[in-house]
């Protein structure tokens, strides 16, 4: 027994020569309730900031050493561990430091041909590194706390985010699904039920199943109009964005969009029907455009800021054949639904020209939207088609308009489109925005 003693001391002696230059701490743990420590290297003790040689008791447990209000955390893994019989380890727990700061610390090893007795019971045993993970956790903090952010803000824009996991055939929106449909968030066997379901309308529900093959069937992107039932008995109107989102080997596996309501009056509806969208492009054509934005410019109020956007898409003629080729896309279709994506619903979007779109931005609270709207669409029309063997890739040129209070649309026109002459003269993606002499809009 003594010679096994001997043994044992000389390999943990031999075990701290060689890991005393490693980050962490090597420890040998039983896989008890308490994580019995069979061994630990001197820089495991200096890890979690205690000296086993100056210890009355030396720490012999990894329990001893857990920060208590992580106790649960840490039973709560050990049992998981426990459940799973599994060769590997893994426990992340947090120890008080001596200036009363926290780390985390982060244990992960094997499991050895090593068994510990105890009492009756038999124990596996693990051979594990010991990390600090503080700096590792804090960054998990932060960005945990960026997607609070933005789940508030997805649900303060009152729009409703979904996700749609095309194997597990599960639809699940944001929470506010709830609370203005009184229906579950979470849709399960999506396909079998969206034939069935009482939530659409009646009428829009064939629409709704065809946009739904054909994206099954391999169309990237849709856009579709839609009514629906709010838990209170009234028909909202909504418009649905939907993108195809693919896995590493391009290969589709989930789509991703939002409904977003339509704060539209039935009369409104009649004035500027469907039909009255461009056959190519699915936006508003250039008659219903110009009808609009001469309403919204007319009845203005004083006090309010709006903006008219004139885009011209450069290059894509040339382009076009090649991508239908390569992609079986229209540069066109691409672009509009780049403009569709980037502004809201009471926004107005129209085709004015083979390549040119309108866009009327109204109650503008900062000129900076503008700015960054711009700025957005020139990248992503960047992004667009391009090829080693075509020189010319597509690029857009924007012109912007401000305009105060009540104004005449042709004016507004033409002070974007002198905007727009000027953004032109650069040769890559740029805009320009006209600024009015004093005194005038």
């Amino acid at each position: 027994m003594e010679r096994c003693r001997k043994m044992s001391e000389n390999i943990n002696t031999s075990m701290d020569m060689m890991t005393s230059g490693l980050p962490g701490g090597q420890l040998r743990i039983a896989l008890d309730d308490e994580l019995t420590v069979l061994y630990a290297s001197d820089s495991f003790y200096e890890l979690i900031e205690m000296n086993e040689s100056k210890q009355a008791k030396p720490v012999k447990s990894i329990f001893k050493t857990v920060y208590s209000a992580d106790i649960i955390f840490y039973t709560q893994q050990i049992a998981a561990h426990k459940q799973k019989n599994s060769d590997n380890f893994m426990l992340f727990y947090r120890v008080l430091q001596k200036n009363g700061s926290l780390k985390w610390i982060m244990i992960n090893g094997k499991k050895t041909d090593e068994v510990y007795q105890k009492q009756s019971k038999t124990y596996p045993v693990f051979s594990c590194v010991a990390l600090d993970m503080s700096d590792h956790m804090a960054a998990f903090r932060r960005i945990e706390q960026e997607l609070d952010y933005h789940r508030t803000i997805m649900e303060l824009s009152r729009e409703l985010f979904f996700e749609y996991l095309i194997a597990a055939d599960t639809l699940t929106f944001t929470e506010l699904f709830r609370e203005v449909l009184g229906k579950e968030s979470q849709i399960k066997d999506f396909s079998k039920r969206l034939e069935k379901t009482k939530v659409i309308h009646p009428e829009d529900l064939p629409g709704v199943l065809k946009v739904y093959k054909s994206i099954m069937g391999g169309k990237k992107q849709a856009i579709l109009e839609l009514r629906l039932k709010t838990k209170d008995g009234d028909i909202a109107s909504y418009i649905c964005y939907a993108s195809i989102i693919y896995d590493e080997n391009k290969n589709p596996f989930k789509v991703v969009g939002k409904l977003t309501q339509v704060h539209t009056k039935q009369e409104n509806r009649k004035e500027i029907p469907q039909a009255e969208l461009d056959a190519l492009t699915r936006v508003y054509t250039k008659e219903s455009a110009e009808t609009m934005i001469t309403n919204s410019l007319r009845n203005q109020d004083p006090g309010d800021v709006s903006a008219l956007f004139i885009c011209e898409v450069r290059n894509y003629k040339g382009i076009n054949e090649v991508v239908k080729i390569v992609e079986g896309e229209n540069v066109l279709v691409a672009v509009s639904r780049i403009l569709q994506g980037m502004f809201r619903t009471n926004d107005v979007i129209g085709r004015v020209g083979h390549g040119d779109f309108v866009i009327f931005i109204n109650n503008i609270r900062s000129d900076r939207i503008l700015y960054e709207k711009a700025e957005t669409i020139c990248r992503e029309v960047d992004k667009l088609f391009s090829f080693d063997y075509n020189k010319n890739s597509v690029s857009i040129s924007i012109g912007i308009a401000l305009v105060k209070g009540p104004a005449d649309y042709a004016e507004i026109l033409a002070n974007a489109r002198s905007a727009l002459v000027m953004a032109k003269k650069e040769s890559k993606s740029s805009f320009e925005i006209f600024c009015p002499t004093p005194g005038r809009n």
